[in-house]
């Protein structure tokens, strides 16, 4: 049974109106309508209160396949958030790093041996941000992993713009190819520490 008309019976076996069990869960009642004629879902933690306040099984949501689509996206949302907190952290040291490191190349600027030492340590600092940059995409765009004609660019999750999709063939040389250019410079900066 769907979760539309769930509501809707259940609300009638209480004997409510739309606004009274609006008021009794602190939402708006076009909200409840809205739910209650299917234009749209609540999110989990509402169902859940929606399932407490009206007795009935989440087990209604196994037949709903709107609704399972609904609690999908909700899920996958959840899941890029938290890794959007982790990456961004890791970048945001990583790339605070390589802005320290290069504010000591300009107090060193005298000294060879210390600026190649600190564009080595730069070197390593942008291929861990390219990196993580890189799994945090492939994490993000994970619904694009089993689709066979995925897009080269894709909208951005957060803010505005467009990404390189790590999951299409271009997307991945793209990034092999920057990682094999930062690489490059970070073996010819070893190379030029020992001669």
């Amino acid at each position: 049974m769907e979760l539309a008309k769930i509501l809707i019976q259940e609300r009638k076996h209480l004997g409510k109106t739309q606004q009274e069990v609006a008021d009794d869960l602190f939402i708006s009642r076009q909200t409840l309508s809205n739910w209650e004629n299917g234009k749209n879902f609540p999110d989990v933690p509402t169902l859940i209160k929606l399932s407490n306040y009206y007795n009935f099984s989440l087990d209604i949501m196994k037949g709903d396949k709107q609704l399972m689509k609904k609690v999908e996206t909700d899920y996958e949302l959840i899941n890029i958030k938290k890794a959007n907190k982790k990456y961004s952290w890791s970048l945001l040291i990583l790339l605070t790093l390589v802005i320290i490191a290069a504010f000591a190349m300009s107090f060193f600027e005298n000294q060879t041996g210390v600026v190649k030492s600190l564009t080595l340590v730069m070197s390593l600092l942008i291929l861990a941000s390219l990196y993580v940059s890189y799994n945090f995409l492939k994490q993000v765009y994970q619904k694009y992993a089993d689709e066979p004609n995925t897009p080269l660019f894709v909208p951005k999750v957060f803010g505005y713009g467009i990404a390189i999709n790590p999951y299409h063939k271009i997307g991945k040389l793209i990034f092999a190819l920057l990682f094999l250019a930062i690489a490059i410079f970070f073996l010819v900066t070893i190379v030029s520490l020992f001669v």
